[in-house]
């Protein structure tokens, strides 16, 4: 596994989750504005090894239907040493007791 990237003085990274590219560029924008360095990936597999090498502050979901779709990754996300301290947020207007078992912060989807 390649190191972790250096970590410079700057905003706070951040990862992006959404597998609906359709609102994504005003999540991107939202996130930047709030100081984030922002990395979008559409693939929930592919995010874990980007979490991995990046090393990012959190990672958040958009997601509509709540977090039921994304159960193996956050099991993935969290089996990983190099993974399992990054906390997760759901971006949603849908959030039940079963995405805060699953360690989900949410944050209410505009």
């Amino acid at each position: 596994m390649p190191p972790l990237e250096p970590r410079a003085a700057g905003p706070a990274r951040a990862i992006l989750v959404e597998q609906g590219l359709t609102a994504s560029d005003a999540h991107v924008e939202r996130l930047r504005a709030e100081g984030y360095d922002v990395k979008r990936i559409s693939d929930p597999g592919s995010a874990v090894d980007l979490a991995q090498h990046w090393g990012p502050n959190i990672i958040f979901i958009a997601d509509g239907r709540g977090a039921g779709g994304n159960s193996a990754f956050l099991s993935a996300l969290k089996a990983n040493d190099h993974t399992r301290h990054i906390p997760v947020a759901l971006l949603s207007s849908y959030f039940n007791g079963r995405s805060e078992r699953d360690g989900l912060t949410a944050f209410s989807r505009p």
